[in-house]
């Protein structure tokens, strides 16, 4: 849901979102009145359209079948929007249903049944048209003419690792040497954590096209898909085509604009045969040809490109390895006082290690 409001504004269309409401408007605090209040004063709110994320839990709390203590908010939302269609005879210019995945017909309660359905991400634009009634035009995204001569400075909470940082940086310019980088390392080595750290500073370069996309959540499917896309500003693939296909329609987008863009993938063991081939037949070979893009890829077993003739100069795998207690000691100190080797000790056995717990835990505040 927080996708396809992210989505809608950047169309620009105003959306109230409780997500959204909570971080921007009441810092973390939720509002004065309470969500319950609130919640009905937007449902009954004429001047807002609404639009129903169709799920059966909905559905059942519209209908007065969820269980007792279960989907209040929902419930209370559910009885506003139900009294409107009501007043109005069931003739309504406001609501419509949007659905976020399959849905079976006979799910929809029968007095909703009449209104139009918009599955996203397929039936997007026809919403958007619907929401303004114009047609949209998207922004413009924002991007960058070329990569830098020299590394751009980076935000590294990690302890050690250095060289994949300096890696890192180097790939993100102009002169780098190879337009990839691999990581391989055990389970618990810290390749998640580094390749989200890598994301979050490209993230941070205005501009930069960038995406990360985890084959751990490839169970995901479209999601998974839907957020690889959200900073890389290119046009979702259509839904329910293979994985290979949808990447392939990225990249072919990506050629067009032909301007700076990094690829992050993840857990790379996991992904399937098809990916794979993908992987190392398409994206990778055609690099070559395509000064502007940039590849990392993680995981317990990385490409093999020792033997491919278009991976010169190809890049050694870097091997990660767990930092030991004496690193994250060293990394923490800068940020905990006092801090003591006995404590990180302990800290390390009982996390097993995991960089991410380690680096919320004895990093900065935040």
């Amino acid at each position: 849901m927080r996708d396809l409001a992210t989505r809608l504004e950047r169309t620009g269309v105003q959306v109230v979102l409780d997500e959204f409401a909570q971080s921007r408007e009441f810092h973390g605090g939720g509002p004065n009145e309470g969500w319950p209040r609130l919640s009905k004063q937007q449902a009954g709110d004429s001047t807002h359209k609404i639009l129903i994320i169709a799920s059966a839990s909905w559905f059942r709390c519209y209908e007065g079948k969820e269980l007792p203590g279960t989907g209040l908010g929902a419930a209370a939302e559910a009885g506003v929007i139900e009294q409107r269609l009501y007043n109005a005879a069931g003739i309504s210019a406001d609501i419509r249903i949007v659905t976020l995945a399959a849905l079976d017909p006979s799910a929809v309660p029968l007095d909703l049944q009449r209104y139009q359905r918009f599955a996203d991400p397929e039936r997007f634009s026809d919403l958007v048209h619907w929401l303004t009634g114009t047609a949209p035009v998207m922004a413009a995204p924002a991007v960058i003419a070329e990569w830098p001569d020299t590394p751009p400075p980076l935000h590294w909470p990690v302890a050690d690792h250095t060289a994949v940082r300096t890696a890192f940086a180097c790939l993100l310019t102009r002169p780098a040497p190879c337009r990839f980088l691999l990581l391989r390392g055990s389970s618990e080595a810290g390749k998640s954590h580094l390749t989200r750290q890598m994301f979050g500073n490209a993230l941070r370069l205005p501009g930069l096209a960038c995406g990360r996309y985890d084959f751990k959540g490839t169970t995901g499917g479209d999601r998974e898909l839907s957020a690889f896309v959200q900073n890389l500003e290119v046009p979702l693939p259509a839904g329910g085509r293979a994985l290979a296909d949808g990447f392939s329609h990225i990249l072919a987008a990506l050629k067009q604009r032909a301007q700076p863009a990094l690829l992050i993938f993840d857990t790379y063991e996991l992904a399937g045969g098809e990916a794979r081939d993908w992987v190392e037949k398409q994206l990778l070979p055609s690099l070559l040809r395509a000064p502007w893009l940039r590849v990392v890829i993680a995981g317990q077993q990385v490409p093999d490109c020792a033997a491919a003739a278009w991976a010169f100069p190809a890049p050694t795998p870097l091997q990660l390895v767990a930092p030991p207690p004496e690193d994250w000691l060293a990394f923490g100190e800068a940020h905990k006082p006092g801090l003591t080797l006995d404590f990180v000790r302990q800290a390390h056995a009982f996390c097993g290690g995991r960089a991410s717990l380690l680096a919320q835990l004895l990093g900065p505040a935040t």
